[in-house]
């Protein structure tokens, strides 16, 4: 910034201006707008030279064209600041803001705004291209095949992979490369039938076109074209017309598209509409893969929210251009699975977030004793009557147990009674519960009471509280109220699989952990492994066992496995630290799907969904932030993991990079296991990944916003109940 307000001051007489930044959404440039008395100038800071160098040069040749772009005014020695005029505020992202919040209804002056952009399209590209030395353009100077796959394959690796979408690696790319060839012919590298030269934009959005008062009237001024370079006039209408957030109507498309192609006589021979036509569409086909391709990187890797806001849109517009893949039927297949897979999380996502505010109270009790009350202020539910089905309870040998207990579970089954009520009763609470779903209700309660609450009801409760999460994965609590015991099916989450590391001795919390193990310590009234079940959600859990392993298996079993597929590594025999516990769990996981690895004692606020997604795009993925810690893992200006330090001793692995502390919990992908083949039994997964981050794409992401508290030391637990009170959005 010091250097922007210097170049400011040299270029006029020394003045110091009122600076403010101008918001970005997917630039790597600072932009600021400095201001004095009469004067208002935007200030740019670049990180790249040769991107800067571009945009300066085009500038400067379209102002000498006549073309509406800003004035370049100075530009620092090291060329990486410099000043342009001053468009205003308002671009036509912006100015036709309304008609996108109304869901695509534009108003008159709006598609005016709109056609009038695209009219003055082929000016650009056209006057824009005489006399230019398209060896100034950045990066590229021509639009080629080199450029296509280089797009096709950002979309598979940074949006359709982390999708989930198998295919075939040969066919895809025998299918890219088809379409790389069509894209480049019939002219497509910028020369028309009559060999004339255009300019490619590359970006032209909305939101790169700035509307700017005249005399009344509103001009349309041009910025951002700095990765334009030598190409095809068809990818800038389809990259305008196709903006995947603008919501434009097909009859507005029509409209834009035959502006365009009219003004285009002007400048070329055209060529008939069909063949235009079936020309854009090929262009709008790969623009929209090249378009999620930016989405995946940007919202799944770099979490900027604006980028995952607009994925659902470009999936509409890919929905509708799947007859343009004709020519590649491989890639239209894969297409096609990825339209419906999107559509259907879509829906699930929509559902679930409903259902997610739905919790379920499911109640067993002794008539005697009186129906349970509810606290939730709604007046109750649902309550029936269990007494009429045959009472185990009236035989001595069924007395010590309970409706959950083996011996009772058969006897009940085999008399069938209880099982034809629970099916006369499955369909009422399928009806409400969807009901309630669907009306956004947040608290649905069902009790069943027997004589003494003991057998029949508890029997009934928990059969229908495991329906209901097996159905609708709701948070569903069971309280068996005349027993005492109460255990929560926890809500899935969007997490195929997953590990919790929960074996270790617990030492730092003795003397706790002298009659436990560390995974049963309890914080604010839940354990350490519920907190963490809950958190995690996932379809397949995996939990590592060995100190009091018996007590985690009993502890798990009483409550259900919390309404989860658990698994159990037992490592009663030997601790096989943190990277021999996934090793020996390699058995338990599907090898496609990505596993987050979380430590039993660690809290945080971490979207952990978010961090699953990203892991999809890695070989592993460590969330990691900046806060004070003895070890540090060292990672390059890519987050690639590249060292590790002990500010304590001195001791550094590796080589140098930026600190940052792990938080003990990552995405690991199941190909790794093939590295693990030349390790032991028993070591660290620290050592591990730092063993291979030379080959394989270990990777951290940094989250400013994390809270996190390792519950592991027990002075930390004295902490944890403020810690929960201020980590917004923990409670599972």
């Amino acid at each position: 910034m010091d250097g922007l307000l210097e170049l400011y001051r040299s270029t006029f007489d020394g003045q110091t201006p009122e600076t403010e930044r101008i918001a970005g959404a997917g630039s790597n440039r600072a932009y600021y707008r400095l201001r004095a008395p009469g004067r208002s100038v935007v200030g740019v800071v670049g990180t790249s030279v040769e991107e800067n160098e571009a945009f300066i040069f085009l500038t400067r040749h379209f102002t000498r064209a006549g073309l509406n772009v800003p004035h370049i005014l100075a530009v620092s020695d090291d060329r990486l600041r410099y000043l342009q005029t001053d468009l205003g505020t308002t671009s036509l992202y912006d100015a036709v803001a309304q008609g996108r919040g109304r869901g695509g209804d534009y108003s008159g002056d709006e598609v005016s705004l709109l056609v009038a952009a695209v009219r003055y399209l082929p000016r650009l590209q056209f006057e824009g291209a005489v006399g230019l030395d398209f060896s100034h353009c950045y990066p590229q100077p021509a639009f080629d095949e080199e450029n296509v796959m280089f797009d096709l394959n950002y979309f598979k690796y940074c949006f359709l992979l982390p999708s989930g979408i198998d295919y075939h690696e040969g066919k895809l790319q025998a299918d890219f490369r088809a379409m790389a060839c069509d894209l480049t012919s019939d002219g497509s590298v910028g020369t028309s039938q009559n060999s004339v030269v255009t300019f490619m934009y590359r970006d032209f959005q909305a939101r790169n076109i700035m509307v700017v008062p005249d005399d009344g009237a509103r001009a349309l001024f041009f910025i951002d074209y700095q990765g334009g370079r030598r190409g095809p006039y068809y990818y800038d209408l389809a990259s305008f017309a196709w903006q995947a957030s603008a919501r434009y109507s097909s009859e507005l498309r029509k409209t834009l598209v035959d502006a365009y192609y009219d003004e285009l006589a002007n400048y070329v021979q055209v060529p008939d509409r069909k063949h235009f036509d079936s020309r854009l569409s090929l262009f709008v086909l790969f623009r929209t893969l090249q378009v999620l391709g930016a989405y995946g990187f940007r919202g799944y890797v770099e979490r900027k929210d604006y980028f995952l806001k607009s994925i659902p849109h470009a999936i509409n517009n890919l929905r509708s251009l799947l007859s343009a893949c004709d020519n590649y039927p491989y890639l239209q297949s894969v297409l096609m699975r990825l339209v419906t897979a999107k559509a259907t999380e879509s829906a699930s996502t929509e559902s679930a977030s409903k259902a997610n505010h739905l919790k379920v109270r499911v109640y067993s009790f002794s008539y005697k004793k009186g129906i349970p009350a509810d606290d939730s202020g709604n007046g109750g539910g649902y309550v029936f009557d269990c007494r009429g089905s045959n009472n185990p309870g009236r035989y001595d040998k069924y007395k010590p147990f309970t409706g959950l207990d083996e011996p009772v579970v058969r006897f009940l089954e085999d008399d069938g009674e209880v099982v034809t009520f629970l099916e006369r009763i499955h369909p009422i609470a399928d009806t409400h519960v969807e009901r309630y779903i669907e009306r956004g209700f947040t608290s649905l309660m069902f009790s069943f009471g027997c004589t003494g609450g003991q057998h029949r009801s508890v029997y009934c409760a928990d059969h229908l509280a495991r329906h209901i999460h097996r159905k609708y994965g709701v948070q569903v609590t069971v309280e068996h109220r005349e027993l005492g015991k109460t255990y929560t099916l926890y809500a899935t989450s969007s997490i195929t699989q997953a590990m919790i590391l929960a074996a270790g001795l617990g030492t730092r919390l003795k003397p706790i952990t002298d009659t436990r193990p560390k995974a049963l310590v309890e914080v604010e009234g839940r354990t350490l492994l519920e907190w963490t079940l809950g958190r995690v959600a996932a379809h397949r859990t995996v939990v590592n066992i060995h100190h009091f392993a018996a007590m985690v298996k009993a502890y798990l079993e009483e409550h259900r496995n919390f309404g989860f597929d658990i698994s159990l590594s037992d490592e009663s025999e030997r601790l096989l630290d943190t990277g021999g516990a996934l090793k020996k769990a390699a058995p338990f996981f599907d090898p496609k799907q990505p596993v987050l690895v979380h430590n039993v004692d660690i809290i945080s606020n971490a979207d952990l969904n978010a961090l699953y997604r990203q892991g999809y795009a890695h070989d592993a993925l460590l969330l990691v932030s900046d806060r004070e810690t003895n070890r540090y893992l060292l990672f390059d200006d890519d987050m690639h993991l590249v060292g590790w330090k002990n500010t304590a001793t001195g001791e550094v692995r590796g080589r140098d990079g930026h600190p940052y502390a792990f938080s003990g919990i990552h995405v690991f992908h199941p190909r790794l296991f093939e590295y693990m083949k030349t390790f032991g039994d028993k070591f660290s997964i620290i050592d591990f990944y730092l063993s291979v981050c030379g080959k394989a794409d270990i990777c951290g992401i940094a989250d400013n916003k994390l809270r996190l508290l390792d519950v592991g030391k027990i002075d930390n637990l004295n902490h944890a109940k403020d810690y929960l009170n201020h980590a917004k959005d923990y409670n599972p």
